[in-house]
């Protein structure tokens, strides 16, 4: 015969064959290297009173190595290499093993599963499907060397089982599973192991092996997650467990790969990965390229996916699910009940049903915005006046230094009370009481008192203000014209207040990055992540009525997906060992930078007086903003109510500098004054999303009879 220089497949010599041994003349005449351990494996044979059962012997020569091998001949080669898998292997359960024909799609973790299922004898051939060719970073986890370096990793993986059994037939396909090939691919398969990156392969690999009544198996690598999915046994069953719902390939196919993260995370289950993945996750496109894989994990691959192999093939009770096999615990029963994540409704709050204008004023009052929407108030009514202190609980959050963020809330209810009022004519005057030395819960901060008048100019917005709502969703491009400034300056003049606009690319870029910094602490720091993690509210929570609603959040589906990971106390404390962390803060980072700009609302001093003042208006300006078109977010940074040292390490002292640093970068761009302050920063633009408002206590208001108003 003529030798034809295959690229992964071992040429066999039978000694027995004249044109064969006339090739092997040639090769040896070529300055092929020949070894001959027959001899050893003859030995091997009669120890345990086997013979060569007449067989010739093979050379097996390798191309790409430039050497042939002596070795027994086939039945011979089987029984002395596999001889150690008795009796954990049968010799008619290897018999059985050796009838089945196995796929392999991806060769980083699926090198390590077809290089085991060789090992052991547990298949008669094997199917390897990668278009991929390796690179210097792969070999951190694939047994190959810098000579494979550019070379097809199935075909790498193909000629190093060809020189573990030159007699396993191995079909290599370069070019990878594609949707033109796939039916090709699955011709005489009995098992098919997925191990590709492409999660629409993934899908079109299930829903081809659900036709086919084939079953698949899938190592992930990180806790060793292994998935059996039995469409052998269960045609009719959805794919991956039903955890993607109905989605088609085609729909998998054509989304980006960001878009694709919220169905990765739902397959890997975001609360059990790991916490050095989770926290790798969030630096995917930051300080990494791509997810880490280990060497370890990728063996810890093979051994389980042979396992499973071995079970299905020889009828074992294998049955569809998951299992978790970290390095230090045993397989165990698949983990119970799979149910496809669902995007939760948007819940809207009820709205109040009042009657009277004291009713009006007080309902207009509470509907006002607070930090983490604490509703940090009191309102207490009298037949003619309203009486605003700081309510007793909750305790302030760390952020909110001096009371400052509840003093500027206070300010916001008492804004709307007085636009209610005037609306209804019931309008007098008002009188903040605070002097210097703070706000304590209880002490009477601010009297509305209830009269007779109007004001024309607060009661315009009155009907805005019923619908005034936080809105984080993205915004659209948009540049802020003069008659939105406009808008925004009158109403800040109309309570006396002062802001500044911001909306050059350079500002806003500067104050993204400050911004994206606070958060990224916001998250390390563990004391102020938990109280951020106390806020939020989920739709099967049960008190609605303060914090914030998820779905308010304005996330889109890889940003939600990614909550999971992004709120894992062990995942940010390993972030925060590492140094790393860029990516916490990339969503308020993107929100600004996407934003038409800000507006910055400043306090005349730093009294707890001044921040009522200031409360009122931002309120007013926020008001103003969305009757015009825009949408509204206050976006705080941790150090916004801080004066001194002290105050910036008592929101962090791991991370002091780092705060000092951001504030009074922020304060240079902003041109604060010495005793001036920042009541709040709000981040303007249009969106077409609709906002979801926040739900309202019900025990903020009380009467002097000390019955609740509702």
């Amino acid at each position: 015969m003529n030798v034809t220089e295959p690229c992964f497949a071992a040429v066999l010599l039978a000694e027995d064959c004249d044109e064969d041994m006339a090739e092997l003349e040639r090769l040896r005449g070529r300055g092929i290297i020949l070894k001959d351990r027959l001899d050893e494996q003859l030995e091997g044979l009669a120890a345990f009173g086997e013979g060569t059962r007449g067989e010739a012997a093979r050379w097996a020569y390798y191309p790409w190595r430039g050497q042939a091998v002596r070795i027994l001949g086939p039945a011979g080669f089987e029984r002395l290499r596999l001889d150690r898998n008795r009796n954990k292997i049968t010799e008619g359960e290897q018999a059985r093993l050796r009838s089945a024909v196995v796929g392999v799609v991806g060769l980083s973790v699926g090198h390590a599963v077809a290089h085991t299922l060789a090992l052991e004898g547990a298949c008669g051939a094997l199917r390897l499907a990668d278009h991929d060719i390796l690179e210097l970073s792969n070999l951190n986890r694939l047994p190959a060397s810098v000579l494979d370096l550019g070379v097809n990793k199935a075909v790498i993986a193909a000629r190093r089982i060809a020189e573990l059994d030159p007699y396993l037939p191995v079909q290599v396909w370069s070019g990878g599973v594609k949707p033109e090939s796939i039916e090709h691919f699955f011709e005489g398969l009995d098992l098919v192991i997925d191990e590709c990156d492409s999660l629409d392969v993934k899908l079109l690999l299930r829903t081809n092996a659900a036709r086919r009544r084939i079953p698949i198996v899938m190592h992930t690598s990180d806790r060793g997650l292994l998935d059996v999915e039995r469409f052998d046994l269960e045609g009719e069953q959805q794919p991956f467990h039903g955890l993607l719902g109905d989605i088609a390939p085609e729909g998998l196919r054509t989304l980006s790969s960001r878009d694709k993260v919220p169905y990765v995370l739902k397959l890997l289950d975001a609360k059990q990965i790991s916490e050095r993945l989770a926290a790798s996750l969030l630096e995917v496109g930051e300080s990494l390229e791509a997810w880490p894989q280990l060497g370890g994990d990728v063996g810890l691959g093979g051994a389980t996916v042979a396992t499973a192999v071995r079970g299905i093939v020889l009828g074992d009770p294998v049955p569809s699910g998951r299992c978790r096999m970290d390095l230090d615990l045993r397989l165990t029963a698949p983990e119970s009940q799979y149910s496809a994540a669902t995007e939760p409704e948007a819940a809207q709050p009820d709205e109040n049903t009042w009657s009277g204008p004291v009713a009006a004023v007080v309902d207009a009052a509470t509907r006002a915005p607070s930090g983490g929407n604490s509703q940090p108030w009191s309102i207490v009514v009298e037949p003619t006046r309203l009486t605003f202190a700081l309510a007793a609980e909750p305790d302030p959050v760390l952020m909110d230094l001096h009371r400052r963020g509840s003093c500027v809330a206070l300010g916001a209810a008492l804004h709307n009370a007085r636009v209610a009022a005037a609306a209804h004519e019931i309008l007098g005057p008002h009188t903040v009481m605070c002097g210097a030395d703070g706000a304590e819960p209880g002490v009477p901060l601010v009297r509305l008192e209830l009269g007779t008048d109007s004001d024309p100019d607060l009661a315009a917005f009155y009907r805005p203000m019923l619908v005034r709502a936080t809105n984080r969703f993205p915004s659209e491009n948009h540049t802020i014209t003069h008659s939105e400034l406009e808008a925004m300056h009158a109403a800040a003049g109309l309570v006396g207040g002062r802001i500044q606009v911001l909306t050059e690319k350079d500002d806003l870029a500067e104050i993204a990055g400050i911004l994206s910094e606070s958060d990224r602490v916001r998250y390390l720091d563990r004391p102020l992540r938990t109280e951020m993690i106390r806020e939020l509210r989920w739709p099967d929570d049960s008190d609605l009525d303060s914090g914030i609603e998820v779905v308010s959040l304005g996330l889109d589906t890889v940003e939600t997906a990614m909550l999971d990971v992004v709120l894992r106390h062990d995942v940010l404390d390993r972030l925060g060992e590492w140094g790393l962390g860029g990516g916490l803060g990339r969503v308020i980072r993107d929100r600004v930078l996407g934003s038409a700009g800000l507006v910055a609302v400043f306090t005349d001093r730093r009294s707890a007086a001044d921040y009522i003042r200031a409360g009122a208006t931002a309120e007013s300006v926020w008001i103003a903003a969305q009757s015009v078109g825009l949408a509204v977010q206050p976006v705080t940074p941790l150090f916004l109510y801080a004066d001194t040292q002290a105050d910036i390490e008592r929101l962090s002292r791991a991370h002091s500098d780092v705060l000092h640093t951001l504030q009074r970068n922020l304060w240079k761009l902003l041109h604060v004054d010495e005793g001036e302050g920042i009541a709040l920063l709000l981040r303007i633009g249009r969106t077409p999303a609709d906002p979801v408002r926040s739900r309202r206590r019900a025990d903020r208001v009380l009467h002097t009879d000390g019955l609740l108003l509702r």
